[in-house]
């Protein structure tokens, strides 16, 4: 009984003790942590724009704590970026590259830091510090040489897809490619001021270059995926807020991948000086030159989504003045979608102004039987097709399918009634000589032409008429 009461009475002072103990990390100094710059100390109320590379954290209050039981989390504008596992591992951690990569030297963001405690008694707390930070500032490592001023136009390109949505934060990762339902959205891309007519200006190693900056090189700011209703709510306000009220749509070709689309459909914008709204459809290419029957699979899938959006994109919009632009693999999923649509709502027709074919790579026998005599009938609407002699990814695909492409000018050049053939061949010097539609400024500028004044081949400055066996082409004049 004794023994008994003497065991109560331990544990009673034990709980005392501990009671105290607890007690007393709930009323000890406030524990505060601070961020250092070059040895100074931030507050919260200033705008950060100094070189980050020694920035260190430190606490600054309360009593010393083991650090293995401090957490650390950094947000950029309230998206998780960055775990470590104590302050000292980020004290440990290059800052000012981690903020390169994610892009905030050309615009002033917040940097969250976030602390989580945990007390050798099993409590926890969280302290949270909020830093502007603004790379605008006058730093010119930070701008990686670009100087202070903004260099640069940005452009709002709607795109929709039948892409996978992965979620990711990193804009390369937020779309794959498997196959999805049909979504939409908005991109914010930046053009640089010093942009040269059919590039798509990149970081480049042997420039020195690691990081995107968008004085120098085509950058996506921003993607905001929309609901369908609210989607082409705002892509119809802004046509009707366009000289013409005018929209074109781009579906992409083989080995591309969402981003790539983003950024060719950005350049085509401004390189065309088009002034109505852009669209680029995006479907799942595996955006690798090995993945090509994969590619052609999948266009073949996406072919009734691809007709889905044409109609939506057709009668849901106020444009007067519709673009309708494919390249190489692309082509496959957008005839077959105009050919069903003009079928089905004729009267959708008049929306449309022009129809551009470049590079085809579509059976060139299957095209002049079954593809342009419909497209010509049911249309009704001058349809270009740009071919050329040099295009070694169709050349390669003549191969793979025993077939000429439409696209290949090199055994003989497609002539069909209705649509206006113009042979690029000897004016592309790059490898593949496929994009030429895009990288070419002779062919931009022809295409500008049509844009701009609705000539027909034979009145345009860049092209010269061919007649082969009675039958008329036109051929691109070098520059």
């Amino acid at each position: 009984m004794k023994k008994n009461m003497q065991t109560r009475f331990i544990n009673k002072v034990m709980f005392l003790l501990f009671f105290i103990a607890s007690f007393s990390y709930g009323q000890n100094t406030e524990i505060d942590f601070d961020l250092f710059i070059d040895g100074i100390i931030y507050s919260e109320n200033d705008c950060i724009d100094k070189n980050f590379s020694s920035a260190i954290l430190k606490q600054t209050s309360g009593d010393v704590l083991d650090t293995s039981r401090v957490s650390l989390s950094l947000l950029l504008d309230g998206t998780t970026k960055k775990d470590f596992s104590s302050f000292n591992t980020f004290n440990a951690f290059n800052l000012e590259d981690w903020l390169l990569a994610e892009y905030v030297y050309y615009s002033q963001t917040t940097l969250r830091f976030s602390f989580r405690i945990q007390y050798p008694n099993g409590a926890m707390q969280t302290i949270i510090k909020k830093y502007c930070v603004n790379l605008n500032g006058g730093n010119e490592v930070l701008l990686v040489g670009a100087g202070n001023e903004v260099n640069y136009v940005t452009l709002p390109i709607f795109f929709a897809t039948d892409r996978e949505y992965t979620g990711a934060t990193d804009f390369e990762d937020q779309f794959g490619s498997n196959r999805s339902r049909l979504k939409y959205g908005l991109c914010e891309i930046s053009i640089p001021n010093s942009h040269q007519v059919g590039e798509i200006e990149s970081p480049s190693y042997w420039r020195f270059e690691f990081w995107e900056n968008p004085n120098k090189h085509i950058v996506i700011q921003s993607i905001e995926m929309l609901r369908k209703d609210n989607y082409f709510e705002k892509l119809s306000e802004r046509i009707r807020k366009s000289p013409k009220k005018s929209a074109f749509l781009f579906v992409h070709g083989f080995n591309v991948t969402f981003i790539e689309a983003a950024k060719r459909t950005a350049q085509m914008t401004y390189d065309l000086e088009f002034e109505g709204e852009s669209v680029f459809y995006s479907w799942p290419s595996r955006g690798k030159s090995s993945a090509y029957t994969v590619d052609e699979a999948t266009i073949e899938w996406s072919k009734l989504n691809i007709e889905h959006f044409l109609k939506d994109f057709l009668s849901k919009t106020d444009a007067e003045e519709i673009y309708l632009i494919a390249h190489s693999m692309g082509n496959r999923g957008l005839t077959r979608a105009i050919i069903s649509v003009m079928t089905d709502y004729p009267e959708l027709k008049e929306k449309i102004k022009e129809v551009i074919l470049a590079a085809p790579d579509i059976d060139a026998d299957v095209f002049k039987r079954d593809i342009a005599p419909k497209m010509v009938s049911k249309l009704k609407r001058p349809i270009t097709l740009y071919v050329s002699s040099d295009d070694i990814a169709l050349k390669a695909s003549r191969i793979v399918h025993g077939n000429p492409r439409a696209g290949d000018s090199k055994e003989f050049i497609l002539v069909v009634d209705g649509v206006e053939t113009i042979d690029a061949s000897g004016i592309d010097t790059s490898f593949l000589g496929h994009s030429y539609f895009t990288e070419t400024p002779s062919i931009l500028e022809d295409i500008l032409d049509i844009i701009k004044t609705a000539r027909r081949a034979s009145l345009r400055a860049k092209l010269v008429e061919v007649i082969i066996n009675g039958a008329i082409s036109w051929k691109v004049k070098r520059n």
